[in-house]
């Protein structure tokens, strides 16, 4: 699918999306970069086409990036909004692994726009051609949305390659007549309409409509609830596709009909609402006789199943299903499911809607025939007409246009034959509405997401005939922990710890093998330590990940000195604090 919800690798047959509402998707990776000691790569992911000015208010598009996810992970930055600090999983687990490795640079609109995800702030952002090695002032993307990923190497912590990256980034033209306007008429991934053939006061009451709220009952919230707006585009649109499969793709998310006014010799679009007539039939006006049809028992659909992209799980695929209930059935009617799909929204309220509309549409079942004049040539599928027949014993009676097209008798004269469904007020009703909470997380905990150890507890046996420390710790309480790291460093005159210099002291596993315990205590013994003073901390990793480092002990004073009589009156037993411990010496006394 080349409208990308996933990362694209490298190819010229590659097209760039474009980007309507608020969408989580991945990019195309459209350039590669190493540097020159082979530890960093740098990679250009294009995103979206950039969109135009919006018709509802001439102003131009804005683009936010909301949130960056790479391995399914959401990353939390640093506070320059482009180094990566930690990744979050979907049930709120921590993995600082990564931190200060990985860099995301964004881009809105070109080489020359940069920006930082939501919520973050940065004044000093270098243009493309400064980050990416080998871009020059020409290197422009331009109307591209787009990200820079440096990836610096460290296979201790698994950082060897690009991984999975995704995007959450919101366009705000999203309002389902600024989204048609926008892909007629744009001469680089729309139809190149010229505006003189767009019917704009039909996209302005579309928009319009749209904008309406609907009330609908909340699983968690309870009755009540209001959606704000009614008809959203939130979605890619795959640019591989004709441009007419994409305009009617766009309308029917926007519940509406696409439509060519051979008349007004324009394009439009008719709402699917409530309405009134806007031409009236009877025998004065109809050419012939009238054709009635209805939908066969067998072919009633009685439940709908809508497939879409629900924003609540980053745009992973859901459905609702709705049934009609046993009491409104036919008496023998069958079980029969209509099943639709809309690519272009990602709210569960306004997918229920529309399938409620297209399920209750599809029962209304009585279908007529018939030919007009030429005069009715102005009349367009979608909109609302009234029939009167003596026969049919209907004075008014309302349907809605399905087709109207032309035709030619053997004299060469022109009329209309037009094909209408059953109108019914009701199939617009927004009672009933539900929504569903939908949630990601998934109860599994990452491998990478290791929790810190407690502070460690040193004990001091320097008079001994194996003079040594005790080093008792906590485990993680969260992880996968294969390994238990001991770090010490012995910059003791350094107060800022990340400017200290550790060494790797040792490390153990559990003692039955596999992973250690969460919260577990684990105690060791250390004997190969010189005179020195000291800090120490311990962290947990896996084959896959490391964690992050626990609180540094209190500072340790240790000088071993080897007896030759492991314990007398003279030992002297050290706690981690410094402070001699007093058993021996009230034994001593007692003796």
């Amino acid at each position: 699918d080349q409208g990308v919800k996933l990362q694209i690798k490298p190819s010229t047959a590659n097209k760039i999306p474009v980007l309507y509402g608020t969408s989580f998707f991945g990019g195309i990776i459209t350039d590669a970069e190493i540097s020159s000691d082979n530890q960093t790569m740098y990679y250009c992911l294009t995103l979206c086409e950039r969109t135009g000015t919006k018709l509802s208010d001439s102003s131009a598009s804005a683009y936010t990036f909301k949130d960056v996810y790479i391995n399914d992970q959401r990353i939390v930055f640093k506070s320059d909004g482009i180094t990566l600090d930690y990744v979050v999983d979907r049930d709120g687990n921590f993995d600082t692994s990564a931190s200060g490795l990985i860099k995301v640079y964004c881009y809105d609109n070109g080489s020359s726009n940069p920006t930082v995800p939501d919520g973050y702030t940065n004044l000093a952002l270098d243009d493309a051609d400064v980050v990416m090695p080998g871009w020059g002032v020409n290197h422009d993307m331009t109307n591209l949305v787009f990200a820079i990923i440096e990836v610096n190497y460290n296979r201790e912590k698994g950082i060897t390659g690009l991984g999975d990256f995704k995007f959450e980034i919101e366009n705000d033209m999203n309002d389902p007549g600024d989204v048609l306007y926008d892909y007629m008429k744009d001469t680089v991934y729309g139809a190149g309409i010229s505006t003189t053939y767009i019917d704009t006061t039909s996209l302005s009451a579309l928009n319009t409509y749209s904008l309406t709220s609907v009330t609908f009952e909340d699983e968690a919230s309870g009755p009540g609830q209001t959606l704000a707006d009614r008809y959203q585009i939130n979605g890619l649109i795959d640019t591989t596709k004709d441009c007419l499969t994409n305009l009617e793709l766009i309308a029917s998310n926007g519940g509406s009909w696409l439509s060519f006014n051979i008349f007004a010799g324009k394009w439009a679009v008719v709402i699917n609402k409530t309405g009134t007539s806007v031409a009236s039939f009877d025998d004065s006006n109809i050419l012939g006789e009238i054709a009635i049809s209805g939908t066969g028992l067998q072919d009633l659909y009685n439940s709908v199943r809508v497939e879409f992209p629900n924003r609540d799980l980053n745009d992973t695929a859901d459905f609702v299903k709705i049934d009609i209930p046993a009491s409104d059935r036919n008496a023998n009617e069958v079980d029969n499911t209509l099943n639709i799909s809309y690519d272009l929204l990602n709210e569960p309220v306004q997918a229920q809607l529309l399938g409620l509309i297209e399920l209750k549409q599809s029962r209304v079942e009585l279908i007529v025939n018939f030919r007009a004049d030429y005069n009715y040539l102005n009349i367009k599928a979608g909109e609302i007409i009234d029939v009167t027949n003596t026969n049919a014993n209907w004075t008014n009676k309302l349907f809605r246009v399905l087709s109207i097209s032309e035709n030619h008798d053997d004299d060469g004269a022109l009329s209309l034959e037009v094909t209408a469904l059953e109108y019914d007020a009701n199939v617009y009703s927004v009672a009933d509405l539900f929504r569903y909470t939908r949630t990601n997380a998934n109860g599994i905990i990452t491998i990478g997401s290791i929790g810190a150890p407690g502070t460690p507890q040193v004990t001091k046996f320097e008079r001994d005939s194996r003079p040594r420390i005790e080093i008792e710790v906590t485990a993680p309480s969260s992880g996968l922990v294969e390994e238990l790291q001991y770090w010490v460093t012995n910059d003791t005159t350094e107060t800022n710890d990340d400017l200290r210099s550790y060494r790797l002291l040792t490390s153990v596993l559990p003692a039955g093998g596999g992973v250690f315990t969460s919260g577990e205590t684990v105690t060791i013994n250390y004997d190969a330590l010189g005179a020195q003073d000291f800090y120490l901390k311990v962290r947990g990793i896996n084959d896959f990940k490391t964690g992050p480092f626990s609180p540094v002990s209190g500072l340790v004073d240790y000088t071993p000195e080897q007896v030759t009589q492991g314990v007398d009156d003279n030992t002297s037993i050290f706690d981690g604090l410094g402070g001699i411990a007093t058993a021996l010496g009230l034994l001593s006394l007692l003796t």
